[in-house]
């Protein structure tokens, strides 16, 4: 599918927030994309660097109105809206006659006829897709740490899992629940074991294999940007090494890194990385999983999605080590 002559034509609609700025830093450097339209319902004609001032002479772009035809045209559509506003637009978007569609929001998420975005187990799916929906950032770092075990049929019972994460996966509004200075200083549990990611994360584990439920406790942490999740997984069959079943898994998947110690989210800030490390006693392992919410959790992924989607590999233009100290 991919054609060198030319780049690729693409357009973030909601590259205002978190999760479509994390997308332009990405889409601006990547080397055979061409980011063309920028769409803003509240800021269009001003130029991204005014809202996203770090961007100041990297690209011109200035936000434009949505229009369903003009953006037809292009290769491919990221929308990084709210949750609960996607379907509409690509309702819009569809009967313009639009091409590749990438859903950041929970909308599409195992919707009919959408794939749903986990880039290192469904990548046969992603090739060529014309609809995918990108997994949710809680999702991804918990699906990450125990698919392992589904496709090895080595998981025995629920799985219970606690996950820390930062501010900016609420999004760029702020709300007095999740405002980060009412993170500060703070530790919380929320939603506990009705987070909307569960069922999302059973969905997929489902398609593996035999998975029965996962108890989820979320935690709001004072961080700007990064999840760790801690997952309990009890092994069907004691003699398993679960340290060389989780690396032999990844092996072929440059973005997912299993450690010998405890992964920190300041070790993949701004990258596509999950860094997980398996720890075990008797027939228990503990599995953590740590990512960057707003890049392997949102933008990475749907990067990573594009690239299989168009026929690249799918690590172009995302080798960019994290942000240190």
């Amino acid at each position: 599918m991919i054609s060198p002559a030319q780049p690729w034509r693409v357009a973030v609609v909601g590259a205002t927030g978190y999760a479509g700025a994390e997308l332009v830093r990405f889409l601006v450097g990547h080397p055979m994309i061409r980011l063309v339209s920028v769409i803003s319902r509240t800021r269009a004609g001003t130029s991204l660097a005014e809202v996203h001032p770090g961007m100041e002479g990297f690209t011109n772009l200035r936000f434009e109105t949505f229009d369903a035809s003009r953006l037809a045209k292009l290769d491919v559509i990221f929308l990084a809206v709210p949750h609960g506003t996607a379907k509409e637009l690509v309702e819009q978007l569809e009967e313009a006659g639009a091409k590749t569609i990438i859903d950041l929001s929970s909308d599409h998420r195992h919707a009919p006829g959408w794939v749903y975005g986990q880039a290192e187990w469904n990548q046969e799916q992603l090739r060529g897709a014309r609809r995918i929906a990108v997994p949710g950032c809680f999702a991804t770092a918990i699906s990450l740490a125990i698919a392992p075990f589904v496709d090895a049929r080595q998981l025995e019972g629920p799985v219970p899992c606690v996950a820390a994460t930062g501010s900016t996966g609420a999004g760029a509004t702020p709300v007095t629940a999740t405002h980060h200075p009412e993170r500060m200083v703070n530790l919380k549990a929320y939603k506990v074991l009705t987070h909307q990611h569960t069922p999302e994360v059973e969905t997929f584990l489902r398609s593996l294999g035999g998975f029965e439920h996962l108890h989820f406790v979320p935690l709001s942490t004072p961080l700007d940007r990064g999840i760790l999740a801690t997952v309990f997984v009890r092994l069907r069959d004691p003699e398993v090494d679960a340290f060389e079943l989780v690396q032999e898994a990844y092996d072929d998947h440059a973005f997912v890194r299993v450690r010998n110690d405890p992964p920190q989210v300041r070790h993949l800030r701004g990258t596509a990385l999950c860094d997980l490390s398996v720890h075990r006693d008797g027939d228990v392992v503990v599995v953590l999983s740590a990512i960057d919410n707003l890049g392997k959790g949102a933008a990475c992924q749907a990067v990573q999605c594009m690239n299989l989607a168009i026929g690249m590999a799918p690590n172009t233009g995302l080798h960019l080590m994290p942000c240190l100290p």
